[in-house]
């Protein structure tokens, strides 16, 4: 045992006396600084008693770990990447043993006493466990581009089922319109059911609501008929809103199921159908301003009917419309699949089409004022907003694993989904302006600035809702776009406050959400 760690006790202890003065050996520094100075009578009245200092009293490092063994050092220096990974001494026994150093060769080779003990000496070296507090640096997710090709896509049945149903008559027009309406929430059930089975196709299922849209799609034909046409348009207009429920039902399922090149071939034929009708009718009001304007539908009314002749290729593109599709979504849910076709599997995604269907209605209030035409960048880039609420959750996710504070988190959230929402408002006004000043459309030609904000604020209001949805706040946001519907048909709030005034509820319904972990998920 050293000099500097002998235990040395006071005379009064040991019952013996130093034999005289002289046989007193000098003190250490150590004994010094550490107050033993005091356990020898004749010293501790000449020196006072000083105390080691704290190692962090003048701001310095901890203490110095202890020193390994030369060659040990050796192995420490080897080691030194994966002491940074581990968590615990016994890893870093692990590694030793991987490497070949047992127990006997660390304690002969290396003077260490034995493997947990030459670990624990590893471990308590600096830098162990760094790991443990460095951030992930995990990259940050790619822009989903491709589903910019959605909007389309989604536009597709519409278009081919306006340009189809136009000839037929008001009744026609209604039902397209009604069924256009319905498939826009019933297109939100479809996503839930296929998503309630994410890693097989619950084809069965699928299916179900397939015809469910064909039914609905054909008693609102009938129920139009019979308000607008009477008896003698009842199987024409039934059959107009038949046909435009399936089309579209089929369009949400195809792209559910990511079968873009399926949607876009099925739907290419029924679109080329229309556009054959439209050339062979003749000059009658635009199709758009027929179901954005009020006027436009009321000309059409009091225009000559139609011929059993000028009918045949309408009904021959309807037919097209309706079977086109369909096959293709026999064709892509051939799997039934495990999830059944009851009431309780529909039940939950229910309030997300009645959620869809407010919105929708809202939708077409808006086009009777402000004209379809206007709200054509919205219906067109509905794959960027689906894209921009896909990118700002996985924006969402990456800050919750890189970030390690909840303050930090929420701050990042409250800053993405707001400036996602605003750029895509954003990219909506500016296209309306573009179009406007190129003449690219002539129909957009006379848009009003509050028009073209309005619009734009509506297209920020549509990815906020979005984004809540997802956040299960849909009992929320049916009430929220109910209300909006009401007024705006009754137009009692001038429709760009009445957008504004959606951007700032919802924005502040999602401030509230973001605060919640679970939003990051």
């Amino acid at each position: 045992m050293s000099q500097s760690s002998r235990t040395v006790l006071p005379p009064d202890l040991s019952g013996s006396q130093p034999s005289s003065p002289t046989a007193q050996r000098p003190l250490t520094g150590f004994e010094i600084l550490s107050g033993r100075a005091t356990m020898f009578g004749g010293v501790s009245q000449k020196l006072p008693t000083l105390h080691a200092p704290s190692p962090t009293q003048f701001g310095e490092a901890a203490p110095v770990p202890e020193a390994l063994p030369d060659r040990l050092r050796e192995v420490d220096l080897k080691m030194a990447h994966e002491r940074e990974l581990v968590v615990d001494a016994l890893e870093i026994a692990s590694y030793l043993e991987a490497d070949g150093l047992s127990d006997e060769s660390l304690r002969g080779r290396y003077n260490a006493g034995g493997l947990f003990q030459a670990a624990e000496l590893l471990y308590a070296q600096r830098g162990s466990g760094r790991a443990l507090n460095r951030l992930p640096a995990a990259p940050l997710p790619a822009f989903p581009w491709y589903m910019l090709l959605r909007g389309p896509l989604y536009l597709m049945p519409g278009l081919a089922g306006l340009l189809i149903t136009r000839p037929l008559g008001l009744g026609a027009a209604a039902a397209f319109t009604f069924a256009a309406a319905f498939g826009w929430g019933w297109s939100m059930t479809i996503s839930g059911l296929r998503y309630s089975e994410p890693f097989a196709v619950p084809g069965r299922a699928l299916r179900a609501s397939l015809w469910w849209a064909g039914l609905i799609g054909t008693v609102g034909g009938a129920l139009t008929a019979l308000i607008l046409d009477g008896p003698d348009q009842l199987l024409l207009d039934a059959l107009s809103g038949g046909g435009v429920a399936l089309a579209t039902a089929a369009s949400g399922i195809l792209l559910s199921l990511g079968r873009t090149g399926l949607s876009a071939g099925a739907l290419g034929l029924p679109l080329l159908a229309a556009a054959v009708v439209k050339a062979s009718s003749p000059a009658e009001p635009d199709p758009l301003q027929v179901v954005g304007s009020l006027q436009a539908a009321l000309a059409l009314q009091a225009a000559a009917p139609a011929t059993t002749a000028s009918l045949v290729l309408p009904l021959v593109g309807l037919a097209i419309l309706t079977v086109s599709p369909v096959l293709a979504v026999l064709h892509a849910t051939r799997e039934p699949g495990t999830l059944p076709t009851t009431w309780a599997v529909f039940k939950p995604h229910l309030r997300l089409a009645s959620y869809g269907w407010a919105m929708a209605l809202t939708f077409v209030g808006f086009s009777l004022h402000f004209g379809a035409w206007s709200l054509l960048p919205i219906i067109v880039s509905a794959g960027l907003l689906e894209a921009g609420v896909w990118h700002s959750q996985e924006r969402l996710q990456h800050a919750a694993r890189s970030l390690r504070t909840l303050p930090d988190l929420r701050w990042r959230g409250r800053v993405t989904v707001p400036v996602v929402a605003a750029l895509y408002g954003l990219l909506v006004g500016l296209s309306l302006v573009l179009i406007r000043v190129t003449g690219l459309l002539p129909q957009l030609g006379g848009l009003s600035v509050g028009t073209q904000l309005g619009v734009a604020l509506l297209g920020t209001a549509f990815l906020l809702s979005a984004w809540l949805a997802n956040q299960r706040q849909v009992a929320l946001l049916l009430v929220l776009w109910s209300v909006a519907a009401v007024l705006t048909f009754t137009a009692v709030v001038p429709l760009p406050v009445l957008s504004l005034a959606l951007v700032l509820i919802l924005f502040l319904n999602a401030l509230s959400a973001l605060n919640d972990p679970r939003s990051y998920r």
